[in-house]
């Protein structure tokens, strides 16, 4: 069932999308034969579970590498800071993690580098899962998910960073100039994890001043070799505000997902399987495990 050739420009339909786009991400369909897209659409209901999505991460990459079989996976969290490797060495991070303890945010620490970002009801996380990673550059990993984006929200999206955004990147996704969405990306095996962060509704400026006091409070004294955000609350907004429309996050599911099966077949189902077979489980058990300990650290240093 999972045994699929996949090219590296597989994944997005020529249609919808401007020429620079039909050029990266031209699919030659005599190169595979499965044009089926697993579909992981995960809720996390409590706190408990903050850990399960990296987790699921992991073990997903595992199984897209020995399988060939792409996956997208969409979860959303009650309100909670993601924390990088980069925050961890903030001077006065324990009073950071204090200050949202004390405003109830959950917290816990990634395990990938980079800058702390802010989810809560109004945040969708969506990830790409894509095998043959040897033949997709980075920067054309990160080009898929910007012009999935584009095909399915709008054409003025630009990537770019947005400097006084939190967690600023390359591959910052603006309309106007205002910061709606984040991509990073992994790599493991022979999968690649490109990840979306998306902001679609909800408080966008109470996110940004909650990462602006995180890090005037943790960045206290300042670390003079690592440059931390200096965050300006205009400086990112909510998607359904840029689009001037009413958007929910089953909306915006449904959008992304309409898109893609202009070409493709989406399986809301054989995720199941997957996620209870033995392979599957053992990769997810390592992955929680590694998460605790890390977490275990931090929370033992506050």
């Amino acid at each position: 069932m999972f045994n699929s050739t996949f090219t590296s420009n597989l994944l997005f339909s020529n249609t919808l999308l401007p020429l620079h786009d039909k050029i990266i991400l031209l699919i030659k369909r005599s190169d595979y034969v499965n044009n089926t897209i697993i579909l992981y659409d995960q809720k996390i209901s409590s706190n408990k579970d903050m850990l399960v999505p990296f987790s699921d991460t992991g073990a997903i990459l595992k199984f897209v590498s020995e399988n060939r079989q792409p996956v997208i996976h969409f979860w959303v969290t009650p309100p909670t800071v993601i924390l990088g490797m980069q925050d961890k060495r903030l001077n006065n991070f324990k009073a950071g993690l204090q200050m949202l303890s004390d405003k109830n945010y959950l917290f816990y620490l990634r395990n990938s580098g980079g800058l702390g970002v802010v989810t809560d009801q109004g945040i969708l996380n969506f990830t790409i899962f894509l095998p043959d990673k040897d033949n997709l550059l980075i920067d054309d990993a990160y080009e898929k998910m910007a012009a999935l984006l584009r095909a399915t929200f709008s054409e003025q999206i630009k990537a770019g960073e947005i400097v006084h955004s939190y967690c600023p990147g390359t591959y910052d996704l603006s309309i106007d100039g205002k910061k709606f969405a984040g991509i990073s990306q992994r790599r493991s095996g022979n999968a690649v994890a490109i990840m979306a962060y998306i902001s679609i509704n909800g408080n966008q400026k109470k996110r940004s001043q909650l990462m602006k006091s995180f890090y005037e409070i943790g960045n206290y004294p300042q670390n003079q070799q690592i440059d931390y955000p200096d965050i300006d609350l205009q400086a990112m907004e909510n998607l359904d505000t840029l689009l001037k429309n009413d958007l929910t996050l089953d909306l915006a599911k449904e959008k992304i997902l309409n898109v893609l099966k202009q070409d493709y077949q989406i399986s809301r189902k054989e995720f199941f399987i997957i996620q209870n077979s033995q392979p599957y489980r053992e990769a997810y058990d390592k992955t929680l495990k590694d998460l605790i300990k890390r977490n275990k650290v931090l929370l033992e240093e506050r």
